[in-house]
């Protein structure tokens, strides 16, 4: 699932801070010519997750657990940070074609790339369509529901399409669909040992089936003061996921806000956010039907200009989260600090 990872978003703050004011769609320069960034650095992370593996950079949970009714342990790691973008304006059309991932993705272990086109029009609102897919795919667990043996990596690849459209009709407002296709090599969910040892049959086991759809829709506001020196952004979104297994299909409903402030020497970025999940049926393994709160906060300091270097940047960030769910298996945690090196061009 994507918003499975959903404790992973606060750091889109990392995103929004690359560039005041505070957008999802990149303003497009004014002239031709190509643009972009690079981000590089280093951090450490500590993960609590017993359906997320990691990837093929980072390792963030256990490969043996005692019992599929625990809470997960920690697992920490040295977290690596390389993420870009690479565009080119047509500055005549007020177009621009771009390719690239986002630190936001990278953190949550989505490494989503894309790749699409930025269009300004008229009354100087953008319109953005990209294709969505896996730069480094995500490792997930092809039966989470093993214990007392070493459980196996599986890939989970996404891709799908996202659309924007900013300063839609002259004002601030900013809405962004994402349609994404989940596809996990393998899904063994409950059928390495549940289903053998009949504490499910195959049907129940079906119902924990993670491949499948997300459609994701948010609004976003940014409200300024002192010529832009101050942003609030409170955004609200609303993901469907329609997974093959009802037991892992889910509404989720999101409330974040950022705040921005740039300053002469520093810009300083913090943001909050709370997601509520609502699963469809009973879980077939722990008899109940499962609910998650995810809630947490990132802080990101920026200092600009690095070495007398113009659009050289260092930055630091903490970001510290909890996914609460009511069936202590699926309790997901996640704290980190990162520091990198930024340069827009």
């Amino acid at each position: 699932m994507i918003r499975f990872f959903s404790l992973f978003l606060i750091a889109t703050i990392m995103v929004i801070g690359w560039s005041a004011p505070v957008f999802s769609i990149t303003p497009i320069p004014q002239e031709s010519g190509f643009s972009g960034f690079i981000n590089v650095g280093l951090g450490g992370v500590s993960v609590e997750s017993n359906m997320v593996a990691g990837n093929s950079i980072l390792d963030v949970s256990k490969k043996s657990i005692d019992s599929i009714f625990d809470s997960p342990n920690s697992e920490s790691d040295v977290l690596p940070v390389l993420n870009g973008e690479l565009a080119y304006t047509f500055g005549s059309t007020r177009t621009q074609i771009y390719i690239g991932n986002s630190f936001e993705d990278f953190i949550r272990f989505e490494s989503a790339s894309l790749a699409g086109l930025r269009q300004e029009l008229g009354d100087k609102s953008i319109l953005a369509i990209s294709y969505v897919f896996s730069g480094i795919a995500t490792e997930v667990w092809e039966d989470p529901y093993v214990q007392g043996q070493e459980r196996i990596k599986t890939d989970r690849d996404i891709s799908g399409l996202r659309l924007g459209y900013d300063k839609i009709l002259g004002t601030d407002f900013e809405l962004e669909f994402t349609w994404r296709s989940i596809d996990l090599d393998d899904e063994r969910s409950g059928r390495t040992q549940l289903v053998p040892g009949g504490t499910l049959t195959s049907a129940e086991a079906g119902l924990m089936n993670r491949n499948g759809d997300s459609y994701e829709i948010e609004v976003l506001y940014p409200f300024r003061f002192e010529q832009d020196k101050h942003i609030l952004a409170p955004a609200l979104t609303y993901t469907r996921f329609n997974l093959d297994g009802d037991a892992m299909a889910n509404d989720r409903y999101q409330a974040q806000v950022t705040y921005f402030y740039t300053g002469d020497v520093f810009d300083v970025a913090a943001n909050l956010l709370y997601t509520f999940a609502d699963y469809d049926e009973t879980n077939p393994i722990y008899q109940e039907k499962r609910e998650d709160d995810t809630y947490g906060g990132s802080l990101a300091l920026f200092y600009k200009n690095l070495f007398d270097v113009q659009k050289l940047s260092l930055v630091g960030t903490i970001a510290g989260f909890k996914s609460d769910a009511n069936i202590d298996f699926y309790d997901t945690s996640v704290s980190l600090f990162t520091l990198s090196f930024l340069y827009r061009f």
